[in-house]
């Protein structure tokens, strides 16, 4: 009998629990929607045209390009994936210390807009993080299809 009443007891317990998880669970992630990242500074961002010109300039320093999202890839950009999963991360971690923190780096993502990317601030604040003074943000209004590819930038 004591037994019974316990397994009941704790049947119900999980029941609530449960029951909270999936009414607290989607309240939270719109909460948490809602909330805006941090602003990118003006000085850490380049425009899109500016970069376009770099690559198709045969004689200009070109940047190290990194597309830490899974979108369409600019030319001669490296890609990473999302560095919002650990994956990605690690890959990008890697492929970063392979260059030297003098070196001009362009990371860019482009599956929304610049300001709600939640692989762009990872990447930057490592990069920032590491010393590299250089280190700067495609500023991407839109998508990577609306402000580099249907304007006929250069892509892979």
């Amino acid at each position: 009998m004591k037994y019974e009443v316990f397994t009941n007891t704790f049947k119900n317990k999980q029941a609530m629990s449960k029951k909270y998880i999936y009414i607290l669970l989607p309240i939270s992630i719109l909460l948490f929607s809602f909330i805006k990242q941090e602003p990118l500074k003006k000085e850490q961002l380049i425009q899109p045209q500016e970069l376009a010109n770099q690559i198709n300039n045969p004689k200009a320093v070109k940047p190290i390009i990194f597309n830490v999202g899974n979108v369409d890839q600019i030319k001669g950009a490296i890609q990473i994936g999302a560095v919002n999963e650990e994956a990605g991360m690690k890959k990008f971690k890697f492929e970063v210390s392979k260059i030297f923190p003098d070196k001009e780096v362009v990371v860019y993502c482009g599956c929304c807009s610049s300001d709600n990317c939640p692989n762009i601030r990872p990447a930057i604040k490592y990069l920032n993080e590491n010393g590299f003074k250089k280190a700067k943000v495609l500023n991407i209004p839109v998508g990577i299809k609306e402000d580099w590819v249907q304007k006929g930038f250069p892509v892979e």
